[in-house]
């Protein structure tokens, strides 16, 4: 049975379609660095790639964190094909890998993603890169990731605080979903296990872990620029989450419609179960709302 993900209109020169998951073809790109480490973790390293800089200015990035659960995936897997739409819109691209549950918890990803992104900032003039100018673009556990790290970097005012985040079809939180009553059949298999490799707990064991590992308890009285994409029939992540999510932060005092953005996907499943989330007309608006941030 061919993968739903198939369905999308890959551009040809970016994807082989030989797998039954397509894989985002990279030779293409000339100008590229691949497997920086940032850590001493064979996963704790991320891939450089940018198109030829029409100009002398330092580029923004868009660095990708791809999803999978926390415990699956890949930086060179279909998450980081929307980041070849962003290179064409003169961004330069990360995609990076984080150490996977179980072998690691949830806040040691989260420990991942900042350390990457200091590692970036700390080497921004050697990639002609704008240290100033990082957009995280996170999917599904990725999701969650970029949104505590953003959140966390913005309220501490922190070395590794970013120009803004996408958040796609993310996991919030952990305590929301616990205590959703509703659930479909795939989240009452997929949660515990979820929650365990992640938290090293099972749900009734892990509320306290569940409170730290959720969002919605980093915002503060001001967010960074926020994109947050979801899919109505997502049959992993209630969409009504991501809307209450999005309610919360509009209460910061300098939430506007030009820093704060829900994009609903009417009917869509979760990234990869269709090609809803690799369709340009839906990365595009996040590439557009990344350029306005100033």
């Amino acid at each position: 049975m061919a993968a739903p993900i198939r369905k999308t209109k890959f551009v040809p020169e970016w994807i082989d379609m030989t797998p039954n998951i397509p894989v985002p073809k990279i030779d293409w790109i000339t100008n590229k660095q691949l497997d920086i480490a940032y850590g001493e973790d064979p996963l704790q390293k991320y891939d450089l790639y940018y198109l030829e800089n029409p100009t002398d200015e330092p580029l923004p990035v868009v660095i990708i964190v791809h999803g999978g659960g926390f415990k699956y995936m890949d930086k060179r897997d279909w998450h980081m094909y929307p980041g070849f739409f962003a290179m064409q819109e003169g961004f330069a691209m990360v995609s990076m890998n984080y150490r996977l549950a179980p072998k690691v918890r949830h806040h040691q990803q989260l420990d991942d993603v900042i350390a990457a992104i200091l590692h970036i900032k700390d080497h921004a003039k050697e990639y002609n890169i704008d240290p100033e100018r990082l957009f995280l673009y996170g999917t599904s556990a990725g999701g969650s990731l970029v949104s505590m790290v953003g959140l966390k970097g913005h309220n501490e005012n922190a070395p590794y605080a970013v120009k803004g985040i996408a958040a796609l079809c993310p996991v919030i939180s952990f305590t929301w979903f616990h205590e959703t009553r509703k659930k479909t059949l795939y989240q009452r298999i997929m949660f515990p296990i979820m929650t365990k490799d992640a938290l090293g707990k099972k749900p009734a064991k892990a509320l306290e872990e569940m409170k730290i590992a959720s969002a919605e308890n980093y915002i503060g009285d001001t967010i960074p620029p926020f994109y947050l994409q979801s899919g109505t029939k997502d049959p992993a992540i209630n969409f009504c989450d991501v809307q209450h999510f999005y309610d919360l932060l509009s209460k910061a005092k300098n939430a506007t419609p030009d820093n704060l953005v829900i994009h609903c996907l009417e009917g869509s499943a979760h990234a990869g179960g269709g090609p809803d989330y690799l369709e340009p007309q839906n990365i595009l608006p996040i590439l557009d709302f990344f350029k306005k941030q100033k």
